[in-house]
């Protein structure tokens, strides 16, 4: 192993509050920006209701929020204290079927060991290495976003850095299925935000042989709204309401949609004049039940009023 080993690790996690300070100061990143790195990865997975973690988990996120390890190093360790490492080996996706492990319904991932050629199959162990190693990687996307113009193109980048040591296919349009790919979800048209009442109903997504063309046409659209400087407040979130209700129900990816749209969305907020607090979508954030009820509520009805009102709420303009 490198020489971030297990024992460093937990050398830090005895020392967590003396080493925090140690290394704000020695690579000259403040107390509030670290934490602001911590919380927009945090942020992304709270849409995805992930819990935040061990102390082991927090102390690499800390460490890649201060600069003082790579997300690389970090990776490698989250890897290797299951036994596992990040493979580079290719595989075919050529339909959705190939997604899965043969005979299991976890998706074929690059976690493995010489037990576990195609990935680890333990459903549990795979979902919390995944969320582990994503948060990582969205704590590096704080330090240096991908750059460039606010297209397709930039949303499967984003999603490639996102998921690039635990799906070969990360930043890869989604293959399949040939009929509408099926989710499902609490009821965001009868039910409140954050009801737990609200039973599971079924959310179609666009068919695999739709995406390329349909996901061309938006893109093409928010990026020319991202160019845009003449357009009053209310015209701009209108505009972005309705795209943002697009992008969802295209589901461009076979998972991990709603990370990379998180990351995207926060870089056009900021490209448009608007500025979006990560701390928002936190567990107790005042928005993030209303935001992810919106992208259900517009799923399920094709309006996006529900959207522009909880955009509206979000976005502070930063030429206030």
């Amino acid at each position: 192993m490198s020489e971030f080993d297990e024992g460093e690790v937990l050398m830090v996690e005895n020392s967590q509050a003396q080493r925090r300070a140690v290394d704000d100061e020695r690579y000259c990143v403040s107390s509030d920006e670290v934490q602001r790195r911590i919380n927009y990865a945090d942020a992304a997975l709270a849409l995805v209701n992930a819990a935040p973690g061990d102390l082991r988990h927090r102390v690499l996120v800390r460490r890649v929020a201060s600069e003082t390890m790579t997300a690389d190093q970090a990776v490698a360790i989250t890897a290797a204290r299951a036994g596992l490492v990040s493979t580079t080996a290719p595989f075919a996706i050529d339909e959705f079927e190939d997604y899965l492990i043969p005979k299991t319904l976890t998706l074929r991932n690059k976690l493995i060991d010489s037990a576990h050629p195609n990935g680890i199959d333990d459903s549990e162990l795979f979902r919390r290495l995944e969320l582990e190693i994503s948060r990582i990687r969205l704590v590096e996307l704080a330090i240096r976003p991908v750059e460039g113009v606010l297209d397709y193109d930039h949303m499967k980048e984003i999603h490639r850095r996102i998921f690039c040591d635990i799906f070969e296919w990360a930043g890869k349009e989604r293959v399949g299925p040939d009929g509408a790919m099926i989710r499902f979800a609490p009821d965001a048209v009868n039910f409140a935000p954050g009801d737990s009442r609200a039973p599971m109903i079924k959310y179609c997504y666009f068919s695999g042989p739709e995406i390329a063309d349909a996901a061309s046409v938006i893109y093409q659209q928010l990026a020319a709204l991202a160019r845009r400087t003449d357009l009053p407040r209310k015209e701009v979130l209108d505009h972005m309401a309705e795209l943002a209700g697009e992008v969802q129900t295209i589901h461009a990816f076979r998972d991990g949609n709603s990370r990379a749209v998180y990351v995207f969305a926060m870089q056009f907020f900021e490209k448009v004049g608007f500025a979006a607090l990560p701390a928002h979508f936190l567990p107790g954030g005042t928005l993030r039940e209303r935001m992810i009820h919106a992208r259900f509520q517009n799923h399920a009805t094709g309006g996006h009023e529900e959207y522009f009102h909880t955009f509206d709420s979000l976005l502070t303009s930063l030429s206030a």
